[in-house]
């Protein structure tokens, strides 16, 4: 089998080089006082591991994501951030979905399809982020206290954008598969 990361002979899904080069991302409190919980920090392995399921559709790292924060996530319904429809259609997939859902399944919690993506959306990963997060709509609210569920978090742009859109009261914690240093937010 090849390392999805190096693309080295291993006998997984990741050699012992690329494995030992994922750092743990601290958790972080996001403007708003939310509360982030990131598998790993937004460098090296991780973030080609964060590419290979974002423009590949290779789904073992939203397994080692789940295996990392599910014991650190409380049991509430999880709300995947959708990914804009021109990048489903592109790419066969949504990782913030592929989060979710694996997440929802270790907990035993809904899965709440609720917000719906823009059609289109310019690239925000690895761009300019002064650009507005995209636009997310609520098909239907989600009764209590939820988690959100991003690939990535960087500035905290988007998940503002869709919890507002849900109502970023009820927002009990973000989850993300990376977090960038530059995150705006303090350490916990």
């Amino acid at each position: 089998m090849l390392c999805q990361a190096c693309h080295s002979l291993c006998a997984g899904h990741l050699c012992a080089r690329c494995r030992s080069g994922l750092r743990p991302a601290p958790e972080r409190i996001l403007d708003g006082g939310v509360r982030l919980v990131a598998a790993f920090e937004h460098s090296g392995t991780a973030r080609q591991l964060v590419h290979v399921l974002k423009y590949r559709g290779l789904t073992h790292y939203a397994d080692l994501v789940v295996e990392m924060v599910g014991p650190r996530v409380p049991r509430l319904p999880i709300v995947p951030v959708p990914r804009a429809w021109t990048r489903q259609l592109a790419y066969g997939i949504d990782p913030a979905r592929e989060l979710a859902m694996r997440l929802a399944r270790y907990l035993d919690v809904p899965l709440c399809d609720v917000l719906t993506p823009p059609a289109h959306s310019r690239r925000r990963a690895g761009g300019d982020h002064s650009r507005p997060a995209p636009p997310f709509a609520a098909r239907t609210l989600v009764p209590g206290q939820f988690v959100l569920v991003d690939d990535v978090v960087t500035t905290g742009a988007t998940i503002r954008s869709a919890a507002n859109s849900l109502g970023f009261h009820r927002l009990a914690l973000v989850v993300a598969a990376n977090a960038a240093d530059t995150v705006s937010s303090q350490s916990v």
